[in-house]
């Protein structure tokens, strides 16, 4: 059953989900600089790094394993889901967390990232750039 338009999900629970799962990286980040920072360079520094590592590895491995939740997207209620209803893969996540929502909005210096949020908020289906490019959608649907 495709329930691509049944339960679109809009801005405002997709950014609770985002500020739940940007509060608990900001903290695994801070305990691994913690725990891991020799003096080598500034703590500041080692921080920035763990917690990008941190954000890529948790944005990607988390809705694989987890049928498209990540703790903060499970805690609101939503999940990302492939179009095509099958299980989402590890390229598709890559594509989706990486390559489009990092890189491509980090090289149109946060352009694109404001048309994602037009989109969100005047498409019916309710998908951003990322979910158009990775064939994906954000529902409140529980996974069959």
């Amino acid at each position: 059953m495709n329930t691509l338009s049944a339960s679109p999900v809009g801005v405002i629970e997709r950014g609770l989900a985002l500020i739940i799962d940007l509060i608990i990286n900001v903290i695994i980040a801070l305990i691994i600089s913690f725990v891991f920072h020799k003096g080598n360079f500034p703590f500041l520094d080692f921080f920035i790094i763990a917690l990008v590592i941190l954000s890529h590895v948790y944005s990607i491995t988390l809705p694989l394993l987890w049928n498209g939740y990540t703790i903060g997207k499970r805690a609101v209620g939503i999940r990302i889901a492939p179009v095509s209803n099958n299980r989402l893969t590890l390229s598709t996540l890559i594509f989706r967390e990486l390559l489009v929502k990092n890189l491509l909005y980090y090289f149109s210096m946060g352009l694109l990232q404001f048309v994602s949020i037009y989109l969100i908020s005047t498409r019916d289906d309710k998908r951003a750039i990322h979910d158009l490019l990775a064939k994906t959608y954000v529902t409140n649907n529980f996974p069959d």
